[in-house]
């Protein structure tokens, strides 16, 4: 799979929150995107990822 366009390996499926903590996301931070369509914090506990899919993650950065 690939998150932001880097290449990442998968053990088999896994849970969407547990793919994002191990990349070094707070998931409770993020906006992202799979294989183009938007998922919503609710869904990201049950949302499966695997080998074949494409995540765009987005950082909410504050600034003045």
């Amino acid at each position: 799979m690939k998150i932001n366009g880097k290449v990442v390996k998968l053990n088999g499926p896994e849970p969407l929150v547990d793919v994002l903590i191990s990349a070094g996301y707070d998931a409770d931070r993020v906006a992202l995107e799979i294989n183009g369509a938007l998922v919503k914090r609710a869904d990201m506990a049950k949302t499966m990822v695997y080998d074949e899919d494409v995540l765009e993650v987005f950082s909410f950065t504050g600034g003045g």
